[in-house]
């Protein structure tokens, strides 16, 4: 008996944990009776996938450790050696999955192996990377912003940022020419946001004019978030303890040795805190009696629900996830997404942002007690909330399927 379900590989770059988690809800979303699902990804995170009791593919990828290594360097993540590599892996998984649709996030590469195999191809993005939205980029934390200070190293870095742009740009540039393909030119938002339909996992009341009219090339589908399973920490409800919670959770991509400080910041603040992370830095975290320091992750979902504050990297999973619940952030972002991200939150007036080589137990405790003392933080993360209220990811995420496979949406070949 032939099998007539549309057959669909999601290709997840482990460079962050949000980067397999997102293709993984929206893969669960479908029914498997209409969709074969197989899944591509590398070993940092794979173990979520293989939970989900997906097919899983091995891909060749840099890893987290890397990752974070180049963009704290300020080097390009993804060299042109790397990104030829990874053309010839993802076309290994084409040839053994033989897709009708492709869907990637933050894996580069598919810009080139997708068109070279024919197959549409879905880009999961954020809206502040569209070439279309507006905003500023903020320098990020380096060894420079620590010597020289933000204001001055923000200055030197709007002036170069073209060519750091270039820079970063060049290795997609020169693949595309390898293989007979128009560049995109050396804007790096256009490489991070290339596919025959990207999509959003944003709303446009945060991040407006990201789609600047044009319907079906770019789709917003609303906040893509994921939560592990698990309970939460036994005695945290039902106690007499009056302090306002904070939920504390700098994820895979914040830096960790802030968690202390960043810590004892909130409890100085007056709250109640539930941090989560490594066992040996929660240790030096130094919480008081009636806290609760877990290592490993929490279901960020819940905590938001009940805490009055949740502090985070940045990001826009952890971010999100927050303000579903309507709950105010304060962001601790260090690289140039965190930091993107939080610019429009802060915009919103949902959260504020400290930026990594600023913080100090001072600086958290003021942000904080403004998070909890003013009304108007807590009214910014309720409309948030409303905003993304509107938006069915999953809803959204078929419709867009269902665009690109109308002949309408030309299919982008080399």
């Amino acid at each position: 008996m032939t099998d007539r379900r549309q057959r669909i590989v999601f290709f997840a770059e482990p460079a962050t944990l949000a980067h397999v988690v997102r293709p993984l809800v929206l893969a669960r979303s479908l029914d498997p009776g209409e969709y074969q699902v197989t899944f591509a990804t590398g070993a940092d995170f794979r173990s979520h996938v293989d939970a989900a009791g997906l097919e899983v593919h091995d891909l060749r990828c840099i890893g987290t450790r890397a990752y974070l290594a180049a963009v704290d360097a300020g080097r390009p993540v993804f060299p042109y050696d790397v990104l030829e590599r990874y053309v010839e892996d993802d076309l290994r998984v084409i040839e053994h999955a033989r897709p009708e649709i492709i869907v990637g996030d933050f894996r580069l590469s598919l810009a080139v192996s997708a068109r070279l195999s024919g197959v549409p191809y879905l880009a999961i993005s954020n809206a502040y990377w569209s070439p279309l939205a507006q905003g500023p980029f903020e320098v990020p934390v380096h060894a420079a912003t620590r010597l020289f200070g933000v204001g001055f190293s923000n200055r030197v870095f709007e002036l170069l940022r073209p060519l750091i742009f270039t820079q970063h740009s060049l290795p997609m540039h020169r693949l595309r020419r390898r293989h007979g393909m128009p560049s995109l030119g050396f804007d790096l938002t256009r490489v991070f946001t290339e596919g025959d339909v990207t999509l959003f996992a944003d709303v446009p009341e945060l991040v407006p004019t990201a789609d600047a009219g044009q319907p079906g090339r770019y789709v917003y589908i609303g906040p893509v978030t994921w939560a592990p399973d698990g309970p939460l920490p036994s005695g945290l409800t039902g106690t007499n303890d009056e302090r306002p919670l904070a939920f504390v959770s700098l994820g895979s991509s914040g830096d960790s040795r802030l968690l202390g400080e960043v810590v004892k910041g909130a409890v100085a603040a007056g709250c109640r805190v539930v941090a989560s992370g490594s066992a040996d830095l929660l240790r030096e975290a130094d919480l008081h009696a009636g806290d609760f320091s877990i290592p490993g992750m929490l279901p960020g979902d819940r905590m938001a629900a009940i805490s009055r504050v949740v502090v985070c990297n940045g990001g826009s999973p952890a971010v999100h996830q927050a303000l579903q619940q309507g709950t105010p952030v304060l962001g601790i972002p260090a690289n140039l997404d965190q930091l993107r991200n939080m610019h429009f939150i802060t915009r919103s007036g949902a959260g504020l942002a400290l930026r990594a080589d600023q913080v100090t137990v001072q600086r958290v405790r003021s942000k904080v007690d403004r998070l909890l003392g003013e009304p108007s933080f807590a009214l910014g993360a309720a409309k948030v909330r409303q905003w993304f209220s509107v938006y069915r990811a999953d809803e959204r995420f078929r419709e867009a399927l269902s665009i690109i496979r109308s002949p309408r949406i030309p299919v982008a070949r080399p």
